[in-house]
């Protein structure tokens, strides 16, 4: 027995755009995935500019590994995978945000470094 599923048309259409190279179908099919992946990479960033650099590094990894996509999952869900790897690899890479303090409390609902969306 296998976990295959039938291709949805976003998947087929996806495969089909990363087989034939063909830009414009593909940013057609990604960009409609590209506001709540911001809005995803802002969850895990704070910071609404790190977040469209972060959607944007998530469109073009999406681009250079377009052959992987197997259509084994769906293309939303490759990639918020995709933006997930992206924030965090990030977040590895930067030491200048400072931790959270433990007493939260001291500091009442504010967050020094969080940007308003």
């Amino acid at each position: 027995m296998t976990d295959a599923r039938p291709l949805g048309p976003d998947e087929a259409a996806f495969i089909a755009a990363a087989r034939s190279g063909d830009t414009a179908r593909f940013a057609l099919i990604t960009e409609r995935h590209r506001r709540e992946l911001q809005v995803h990479c802002y969850r895990m960033l704070a910071n609404y500019e790190d977040a469209q650099d972060m959607t944007q590094e998530t469109l073009l990894r999406a681009w250079n590994k377009r052959e992987s996509f197997k259509g084994q999952a769906a293309v939303r869900t490759w990639l918020y995978r995709i933006a997930t790897n992206a924030c965090l690899d990030f977040v590895a890479k930067r030491n200048d945000r400072t931790p959270v303090p433990s007493g939260l409390a001291d500091l009442g609902s504010e967050l020094p470094y969080l940007q308003p969306y």
